[in-house]
């Protein structure tokens, strides 16, 4: 019987229903699922291609994404085995959670055949080539090259493929059903935070640069890290694996959010990555009040935190392999008056209505410049 093979057991369901979780290939979601527009909400292109650049530039060949729910309405179209249930040929699963990643994973195994394809033809050329002048050893080699990444990125597609996702099947959901179910989860359901994925996700090379640094650097660990949620005015802990990643990112290439470039230049070389940032660290840390994460500080806020960074980041130039001497730039900040009293930076800022100085976090970087450069002009001062 022709179909796809699916070890699995149904439990019952509301007494109406079935559901089970299943594995399956990327290969068969590919084929075996549909969105149903009158369901799903609409494509967003963004998501789309924001998840298909991850697929397309991260180290390991296999995928490892959250569990995706589909439904069977057609329950004729599931057949009953021995140990196993075969969903017959032809038969579709609408997808109620996970459209966007299954989408990017069929793009990116078209993105892949249409490169293969491409230096399939190149190959071609080249081996008629080299059949015309075998001496030719450098024509020769380019052709071996070629073979090796053909070889590569035929063997990152199957392994795409190959890889598996885990599903939870509903059985036998009416169309109203499934848009019920579909508004249940995308409303109801609690997102972890931010600050578990920073302190817990080892798939990304910075996250684990900051783990390591928050676990064994003795002045951070004296300031405080925050592992629950985003730091609040009652906090006492000087910052949170949120803000150490875009501080992290700021001092590495000036830029608060994470490049995909940067996250291979750490993974490739996260001892020198994980020095710097310890050096960052124990060179701003000494000039900032004992406990820097008190409300009556601005050392506390996000804000100068950042810009500090973005300020190291002019004398670090890591990209050329680092300036010697860098952490010097620090001796500038014994100069500053961390409490809310500085009237200079207040003069630049402007106050709140407690009186504390304006260091409401700002998206849009102008704060983090007008600390920079109030920064820069005491180093300016200082040497002339």
């Amino acid at each position: 019987m022709d179909g796809l093979k699916l070890s699995m057991k149904i439990q019952p369901y509301c007494e109406r229903f079935g559901l089970t979780t299943v594995s399956m290939r990327v290969h068969d979601l590919l084929n075996y699922t549909v969105i149903d527009p009158m369901v799903q909400r609409k494509l967003s292109g963004g998501q789309l291609r924001k998840i298909a650049k991850y697929l397309q530039e991260r180290e390991l060949d296999h995928v490892f994404f959250g569990p995706v729910t589909l439904s069977l309405r057609d329950i004729s179209s599931l057949m009953k085995g021995e140990d196993h249930f075969i969903l017959l040929h032809g038969a579709k699963l609408s997808i109620l959670d996970g459209q966007h990643r299954i989408m990017a994973l069929g793009f990116t195994n078209d993105q892949l055949a249409k490169e293969s394809r491409k230096y399939e033809k190149e190959l071609s050329r080249l081996k008629v080539k080299c059949r015309q002048h075998p001496e030719d050893d450098a024509l020769r080699e380019h052709t071996e090259q070629l073979e090796g990444l053909l070889s590569q990125i035929e063997s990152r597609r199957l392994d795409l493929l190959e890889s598996e996702l885990s599903v939870q099947l509903y059985i036998g959901l009416t169309e109203e059903e499934e848009k019920q179910l579909f508004g249940d989860i995308n409303s109801k359901v609690q997102l972890v935070s931010k600050e578990l994925g920073h302190a817990f996700d080892g798939s990304d090379p910075i996250n684990t640069m900051i783990q390591q640094v928050a676990d064994h650097n003795t002045l951070l660990k004296n300031a405080g890290v925050e592992t629950r949620n985003n730091l609040t005015a009652y906090n006492k802990n000087f910052t949170c694996f949120s803000w150490l990643h875009t501080i992290a990112s700021l001092l590495f290439t000036g830029k608060t959010q994470a490049s995909y470039e940067l996250a291979r230049r750490v993974r490739k070389d996260p001892t020198t990555y994980t020095e710097v940032l310890h050096q960052f660290l124990n060179g701003v840390l000494p000039h900032f009040p004992e406990q820097p994460g008190l409300g009556s500080y601005i050392s506390s806020s996000r804000v100068v935190q950042e810009a500090i960074a973005l300020y190291a980041h002019d004398t670090l130039d890591i990209e050329k392999g680092g300036h010697p001497n860098w952490t010097s730039c620090f001796q500038i900040l014994r100069q500053i008056d961390w409490s809310h009293d500085n009237e200079e930076l207040a003069s630049i800022l402007g106050r709140l209505d407690n009186g504390k100085i304006n260091l409401i976090y700002d998206k849009s970087m102008r704060k983090h410049n007008l600390v920079l450069e109030y920064i820069r002009q005491l180093r300016l001062e200082e040497s002339a």
